[in-house]
């Protein structure tokens, strides 16, 4: 365990009003218009509307499991902030799979914590599932982070996967490690997680982000899935009132998993985008998320710059500890012809300082 310290913050995806934003990754089909209508009918000038048990009831049901096992919360960026304040405490290690999202490590060192990270490797970066099955059954309490889709390889851990970590939680010499999931990108990904399976070891809780499914960022809204002890322990570390009427109200509405055309036409984007940017020179990893990952080498820098200068915004991995990669959000077709122009142009262009 380490005191606790400053924390530098994590920098995120996101570019002004007006830009083609494809560094962020709300869902490519836009807002469903039952989530828009509900968010459009939200009463806020009640403490009644902040009552959260029909959307955690609606919640439950979709989801299928009692209600006692859901918290709805302001986003996964506060589910993580719950998790880390309420089960860290001296004694307990962190373990992350990475390279990932910076905010578990964030969370994690703001109350106190240092965390491991096991990382799979490149170019195809297949989850570290050995080292988090031995993380899983290692003496003593940890927090065993994972993302899944895991953001920003795009990678799930699968059906397979899924199995050997539960083995590992059920194994006889296992400890008291927690397994969080954060699933806010699991909706585009065609295998399921076992939730019921999950649930039933009394030691896992699954982050769900409605802003990515609902591509509502506006809207702070998540979820977390997970035995009532646990959920208690977050409870009772909880700002009062702190998901707004109008999270509540998309909560209401929302459905967390996708349509089967729905999912068909985000596959079909992502396989049309990864062939773009390979196309162009680019090398995409093999992705079950709505973004791609892809390796642009010495490039990286002048292609960040030179979409940037055409109002298009990509991710620059640099964050992740993957520099001269870069993640684009899966878009639909008009949207992705605009890229494909701008690295077109890119491409076409004379090299800074070359003679003109």
């Amino acid at each position: 365990m380490a005191g606790r310290r400053n924390v530098r913050p994590v920098r995120h995806g996101g570019a002004p009003a007006g830009w083609l934003d494809l560094s962020a990754n709300p869902n490519p089909l836009g807002t469903p218009a039952a989530v828009r209508a509900a968010i459009g009918a939200a009463r806020y000038d009640r403490y009644a509307d902040l009552d959260v048990c029909a959307a955690e009831r609606h919640l439950a049901a979709d989801a299928g499991v009692p209600r006692a096992l859901v918290l709805l919360t302001a986003g996964a960026s506060e589910a993580l902030r719950l998790i880390a304040t309420a089960l860290i405490e001296p004694g307990v290690r962190g373990v992350v799979a990475g390279p990932t999202y910076g905010e578990y490590a964030r969370v994690a060192a703001l109350a106190g914590a240092t965390t491991d990270e096991v990382c799979a490797t490149e170019p195809s970066f297949d989850p570290p599932l050995a080292a988090l099955a031995s993380a899983l059954k290692a003496p003593g309490r940890a927090i065993v982070v994972i993302c899944d889709p895991n953001n920003p390889t795009g990678r799930s851990i699968g059906a397979s996967g899924y199995r050997r970590l539960l083995g590992a939680l059920r194994a006889p010499e296992a400890g008291e490690a927690i397994l969080v999931v954060d699933q806010s990108f699991a909706p585009f990904a065609a295998a399921r997680s076992p939730i019921g399976a999950l649930l039933a070891t009394e030691r896992a809780l699954l982050v769900r982000s409605l802003t990515k499914r609902l591509a509502v960022p506006g809207v702070r809204v998540g979820y977390v899935l997970g035995p009532p002890r646990l959920l208690a322990r977050l409870r009772a570390v909880r700002d009062p009132w702190p998901v707004g009427a109008h999270a509540i109200a998309a909560a209401s509405a929302a459905r967390w998993e996708l349509g089967r055309s729905e999912r068909a036409r985000i596959v079909a984007w992502r396989s049309s985008l990864a062939s773009g940017l390979a196309a162009h020179g680019l090398r995409p990893v093999r992705s079950d998320a709505n973004f791609v990952l892809a390796w642009a080498g010495p490039r990286a820098r002048e292609i960040l710059v030179g979409l940037a200068r055409r109002r298009i915004a990509v991710r620059d991995a640099t964050s992740f500890d993957l520099p001269g990669y870069l993640r684009v959000a899966v878009c639909p077709p008009a949207e992705q012809a605009l890229l494909l122009a701008a690295l077109d142009a890119l491409r076409a262009a004379p090299a800074p300082g070359s003679a003109q």
